[in-house]
């Protein structure tokens, strides 16, 4: 078969017929090659070396918008194609599940491999358009025999029966379903539009009325469906903002500035948290959180005992440490909760987040507060808690705060605004609780200093991994951990992201990983802090999209975009990172 030729539909069957029960390896010719029908081009970008492979065969097909089902003003702009190509993915799964049989061959071969899909809806390169159409991309295992053989008719029924019926379900759907393509497109539009006038608002965040909030399970991102309490803000909470779709919403917002989320247990709290922390992106219609729009630069904060910190400038939170450790240029390889909550706020900040989200639950203790009487009783405690740099952080910095507190009343004297969580639903306690003259923060003598002097030096982020099973050196392993998806095989490292909420798809890790990859061959001789690297990585992906982190590949890489903020907490986790101060 010609490389550069395509060729029509009719000789994919012959060659499927040609090659039944010869050995697997013999799928490879069809690498590179493309094979027309009437309405689509199907191209093999890549193929697996044996029955049951991760990762699959990597297949792409090609259409004109027109022969899909996709009007101009469908993609008219850059969120409205983040929605659509969104769109196309779950349609493409839903067509996979009602039209393929899964499991033709051994080792779990002889499928279709749709990507999971979390309800937040994410940039992503594997749905492209340009002036002259369509192409989408999917992996598929071909089916082979437990001996490693070509089953020829197995992969015909693949290709030439179930494929043709997934992509004219697709076609319905965006014809036939037009109402439903159009609710996703215009509920994703208005939250990312909503997203970014916010701060014109006053807010860091919205929760329109109605909103569907809990869970079905803590496993589950799927809404509660029975005895969920629909959100409702209370008038002297509620703010109304107008929208091109949707008209006027009403709802909670949650202003800029310090605001203490407060309540009792099972009130709610960490629910309304744990949707705002997801709420970076928007959810698809039926979620229950479409109506949740969170500043889009939010981060989670939380202790983190165990991670390494690596020359962060904490001195603001911690000016010294038993042991005479230099905090301006922090280094540890086993934070202690403390630390660790110190150093995450202001990589935060240096990724510039507009608001910091914290549970007190998952925070330490003695980071958050010290009571009066603790501050009598040690005066010599070497930390400041972040009660007393709150303030500091919104009016020197710009960084709003939500922190939610049950069993402690300290940040109520912080606080701009308080906001009690009673039967699922939101109160206003502002007024009470500056009647209670509450303690105010002190003042520390030094004011919070963030800066980032490090830098990088040359041999960062090496990918290559000595494989002692076999006996070589892989010149490049970047992969998510099977079953451990927020853990990033890279190289010799493992780099665990659990604790940054803002990634929410194995594909964000993969393009982690991928723009590591990128930071070593263009950038690895820049001499640039970690912050300036994760902004330059950044401004790289909006000029160039996420295929600029394909380049080093010869494979297509499915990938989701991650945040700012959650690429410099990647690059700040690095254990071995080699920096000058």
């Amino acid at each position: 078969m010609s490389m550069t030729q395509r060729h029509a539909m009719k000789h994919l069957m012959e060659f499927f017929t040609r090659i039944d029960g010869k050995p697997y390896a013999s799928y490879g010719q069809l690498q590179g090659i493309s094979f027309q029908r009437s309405d689509y081009d199907l191209r093999f970008e890549h193929i697996q070396a044996s029955p049951g492979a991760y990762p699959a065969s990597v297949c792409s097909v090609r259409m004109t918008q027109m022969n899909l089902g996709l009007d101009p003003s469908d993609v008219s702009n850059k969120n409205r194609a983040i929605a659509v190509k969104d769109y196309i993915l779950r349609v493409f799964n839903d067509g996979v599940e009602q039209n393929t049989r899964p499991n033709r061959g051994s080792h779990g071969s002889g499928s279709y491999q749709p990507i999971d899909l979390p309800p937040q809806i994410l940039e992503r390169n594997i749905v492209q358009f340009d002036n002259e159409g369509v192409q989408f991309y999917f992996r598929i295992s071909l089916p082979g025999s437990r001996d490693n053989r070509v089953l020829g008719k197995q992969a015909c029924d693949m290709v030439m029966l179930e494929l043709p019926r997934v992509i004219d379900f697709i076609k319905h759907s965006l014809t036939n379903q037009k109402k439903r393509l159009l609710k996703h497109c215009d509920s994703t539009e208005d939250m990312l539009l909503l997203q970014a006038k916010l701060k014109d608002h006053g807010l860091v965040a919205f929760i329109a009325d109605g909103s569907i909030l809990p869970r079905e399970s803590g496993i589950s991102e799927a809404p509660l469906k029975h005895g969920a309490v629909p959100f409702f803000a209370p008038e002297d909470l509620a703010v109304r903002v107008d929208l091109p779709h949707a008209g006027t919403l009403r709802g909670l917002g949650i202003r800029c500035g310090v605001t203490a989320l407060i309540g009792g247990g099972f009130h709610g709290k960490s629910t309304l948290l744990d949707s705002l922390v997801k709420s970076v992106y928007p959810h698809v219609p039926g979620d229950g959180r479409e109506g949740v729009a969170t500043d889009p630069s939010a981060v989670c904060i939380c202790a983190e005992d165990g991670r390494s910190v690596n020359g962060v400038d904490i001195s603001g939170f911690i000016p010294n440490v038993p042991g005479g450790a230099d905090t301006r240029r922090f280094v540890t390889v086993n934070a202690s909760g403390s630390t660790s909550e110190a150093a995450a706020i202001i990589e935060a900040v240096l990724s510039e987040s507009r608001l910091l989200l914290i549970d007190e639950d998952s925070s330490a203790s003695n980071f958050l507060n010290r009571d009066r009487i603790m501050r009598r009783l040690i005066p010599e405690e070497t930390i400041i808690p972040l009660f007393d740099r709150v303030r500091d952080l919104y009016e020197n910095h710009g960084v709003s705060t939500l922190i939610v507190t049950g069993g402690s009343s300290g940040y109520i004297g912080a606080a701009d605004h308080v906001i009690a969580m009673r039967d699922y639903l939101p109160v206003c306690m502002t007024t009470q609780a500056r009647e209670l003259k509450m303690p105010a923060p002190s003042r520390p003598r030094d004011p919070l200093v963030i800066r980032d002097e490090r830098m990088l030096l040359p041999d960062n982020f090496n990918p290559s991994y000595r494989a002692e099973r076999i006996g070589k050196t892989i010149p490049v392993r970047i992969k998510p951990l099977r079953r451990y998806e927020k853990i990033l095989e890279y190289g010799e490292s493992t780099l665990d992201l659990t604790k940054l909420a803002g990634l929410v798809d194995s594909d964000q890790i993969l393009a982690v990983g991928h723009a590591l990859l990128l930071a070593r061959n263009r950038f690895g001789h820049a001499h640039m802090s970690p912050s300036k690297l994760s902004l330059t990585i950044n401004d790289l992906m909006d000029d160039d999209g996420l295929d600029s982190l394909n380049k080093y590949t010869n494979t297509k890489l499915f990938l989701a975009r991650p945040r700012l903020q959650d690429l410099s907490g990647a690059i700040n986790r690095i254990r071995n990172i080699a920096i000058r101060f």
